[in-house]
């Protein structure tokens, strides 16, 4: 069962939602839900003005099925409709399709009956099935977590979800739409207002969960904790000056005369860092040292210093940030960007281990909670309990070609 990736479950209506983790800043992931329909999309043309023919489903006829209120799958008991089950089966596939037409678009047409990867067992309808049921699973899981923590939602949790459908609801029906609108637009894309609710649930309550326990940012995280995963993970943490040898913009070598004096100035920074014996200070001038002689073109995005695992820095630099001690400064290092003046930083709970998509700094105590909840969601995720109805077989999409 795929594991989770992503902090965050998109619910807004105009994308389809799409449960996982990522290890770092809370992150919504959005994939575009099909703004044209089936046959509508397959009926587009190549770059070279070919009609493109690609495989499409009769959602309908496969919808019909069953009754919307036939109990189709059980999830840790709870029982499941073919109402849900399907809006959740409708999206999968349809992505499958939006695929199709991609590659078709390309002159590499592609069918529900071959194989995903190298697994020939694994067709396109199984892995469309499949990352509907997955989807659905994974909701229910948010939820689960979420009571077995003893959380319930906040006042703000459902005022939220409240003001996500009139959000949804004016994005999609105008601002006068009326919940009979809004209910003929989500049976356009066969999502049951029960899915759609459930989803609004799983993503609000998610992360009422994750800042009960660990603060928005991470705050509620000790030094301890933290820390204690950066030793565990192999992490070190160092600043360094960078005198560039290179234009870092076109990767030329500097004229000799310039060389040598980047050389003299890094020895001579060196000695004057080497000079001083309090741990503080020493800190505290090789920061302004750094944003007066620094030429890293990180260094407005990590002032104080990377914390990195091993490959993630140049060789050189790496080789010698592990060979020093705490608060050590090392001589001149010279890599293909130029000379580095290194000091060796003591791990850091609030030290920045990256950014999110949207900018904003991840901390090492931040990425610990994220880390830690995406651990124990995945646990929590892995004891259920999933299965279908007894007298329920998933439809096989290969057979209902339009």
């Amino acid at each position: 069962m795929k594991k989770f990736f992503i902090i965050l479950l998109a619910v807004c209506l105009i994308f389809a939602a799409a449960a996982g983790y990522l290890l770092g800043r809370k992150v919504v992931a959005q994939e575009s839900q099909p703004t044209q329909t089936p046959a509508a999309t397959a009926d587009s043309q190549t770059a070279s003005g070919e009609p493109i023919d690609a495989q499409t489903l009769d959602y309908e006829a496969i919808y019909a099925l069953h009754e919307p209120e036939d109990v189709v799958m059980l999830i840790d008991g709870e029982e499941i409709s073919w109402s849900e089950y399907f809006s959740w089966l409708y999206m999968s596939a349809m992505q499958t399709e939006q695929y199709f037409v991609a590659m078709a678009s390309y002159g590499m047409p592609m069918s529900w009956s071959d194989p995903v990867g190298d697994d020939p067992e694994n067709t396109y309808a199984d892995a469309a099935l499949a990352g509907g049921e997955n989807t659905l699973i994974q909701i229910m899981a948010i939820q689960g977590f979420a009571d077995s923590n003893g959380v319930t939602p906040s006042q703000e949790t459902l005022d939220s979800i409240a003001e996500q459908v009139k959000s949804d609801m004016a994005a999609t029906v105008g601002e006068e739409g009326s919940e009979e609108d809004f209910q003929e637009y989500l049976d356009s894309l066969y999502r049951s207002r029960e899915a759609y609710d459930r989803t609004n649930m799983a993503n609000y309550i998610n992360m009422q969960n994750f800042n009960e326990s660990y603060g928005l940012k991470g705050e509620k995280v000790s030094d301890e904790q933290a820390i204690g995963y950066l030793e565990e993970n192999g992490y070190t943490y160092a600043n360094h000056i960078l005198l560039a040898t290179v234009d870092l913009s076109t990767g030329e070598a500097l004229d000799e005369e310039t060389l040598a004096q980047k050389k003299a100035q890094a020895e001579s920074l060196v000695e004057e860092l080497k000079a001083i014996g309090s741990h503080e200070q020493l800190v505290e001038r090789f920061k302004a040292l750094k944003e007066e002689y620094c030429e890293d073109t990180g260094k407005s995005s990590f002032p104080d210093g990377y914390l990195f695992q091993t490959g993630d820095m140049v060789e050189e630099f790496e080789n010698a940030a592990l060979a020093l001690e705490e608060y050590g400064v090392s001589e001149p290092v010279e890599s293909p960007y130029g000379y580095h003046i290194i000091l060796r930083l003591p791990l850091d709970a609030d030290a920045i281990v990256g950014y999110s998509n949207t900018g904003e700094a991840i901390t090492a105590r931040e990425y610990y909670a994220n880390y830690d909840y995406a651990q124990k969601l995945d646990a929590y995720l892995a004891a259920m309990q999933a299965e279908y109805a007894p007298d329920f077989t998933p439809p096989e999409l290969g057979d209902y070609l339009e």
